[in-house]
């Protein structure tokens, strides 16, 4: 049951991935420039008032080198590739492992 729930998180951070990858390339065509939504202006659109909430988080728990270096690059990344990374990497861990069958194990 836990596989399928895994699976099913995969699948809809891949889904929400090419969404905002056709988002992106929409906006690319239509302003003939390069156009990448990355975490930051996302958290920034969708939740405002989190952004300030999450710096001081991860600070008081982590510290001050937690969140310049480490979590401003996370945040700098395309949301296309952070969600369809993660849910390719999901879909890829809630596989079966196949048996071998036939082989001699030695």
């Amino acid at each position: 049951m836990l596989r399928f729930f895994i699976r099913m998180l995969g699948l809809l951070l891949l889904a929400g991935g090419f969404s905002a990858l056709v988002v992106d390339g929409t906006r690319t065509i239509a302003g003939a420039a390069l156009t990448v939504t990355t975490l930051r202006e996302a958290i920034a659109q969708l939740l405002p008032q989190k952004l300030p909430a999450l710096q001081e988080w991860v600070t008081q728990h982590f510290g001050a080198w937690a969140w310049d270096p480490a979590t401003v690059l996370l945040l700098h990344l395309p949301v296309s590739a952070t969600f369809g990374g993660l849910g390719a990497a999901l879909i890829l861990l809630s596989q079966k492992q196949r048996e071998t069958i036939g082989y001699l194990l030695r």
